[in-house]
């Protein structure tokens, strides 16, 4: 079961689909000082909350096609790594993502990486070219991103704080 408190305060809980109710409210009940917790976060950081457009999304979207493109092939010739393909997503709860599929590799990244400071969204591009090399997050991926930013760890703590503004 997973939990999600969203940013009107309310509770989403998706289960299996033959999960009883009993279970349902045995899970809802244990976690009701977590849904507490999220709640008091969601309004000291109600500052933080951005409604975007449409015409914002579409900007944004072709801002960071183009300063994403950019860091890749800088960052890509760096390390010797060029995916095949670069696509800009929506996705709220990561700033990238990198896919092999049949041996072609996509990076992902959400337009919503343009609201990160410069140097987090190098870190962000690093981070998903690495994961041409190394598929996963072992010793050896972080030593890769720490050739190429040594501070990466200062940059990953960054990237983490900026996961609390909910931008839609």
């Amino acid at each position: 079961m997973v939990m999600t408190v969203e940013n009107d305060g309310s509770v989403v809980i998706k289960v299996p689909k033959y999960t009883r109710k009993s279970a349902i409210d045995r899970f809802y009940s244990a976690n009701l000082g977590w849904i507490a917790q999220r709640r008091q976060t969601l309004s000291e950081n109600s500052e933080n909350i951005a409604v975007l457009s449409l015409r914002d999304i579409s900007k944004l979207k072709k801002q960071a096609r183009e300063v994403m493109a950019r860091k890749t092939a800088y960052y890509g010739q760096i390390m010797g790594l060029k995916p095949d393909k670069i696509k800009i997503t929506s996705a709220k709860k990561r700033w990238g993502s990198c896919i092999k599929s049949k041996g072609v590799y996509t990076i992902c990244y959400s337009f919503r990486t343009m609201f990160l400071p410069d140097r987090v969204q190098d870190y962000i591009v690093v981070h998903e070219l690495a994961h041409m090399v190394h598929f996963d997050h072992s010793k050896n991926f972080y030593s890769l991103v720490e050739q190429i930013l040594p501070d990466w760890a200062q940059l990953s703590c960054q990237a983490d704080n900026f996961k609390d503004w909910h931008i839609y």
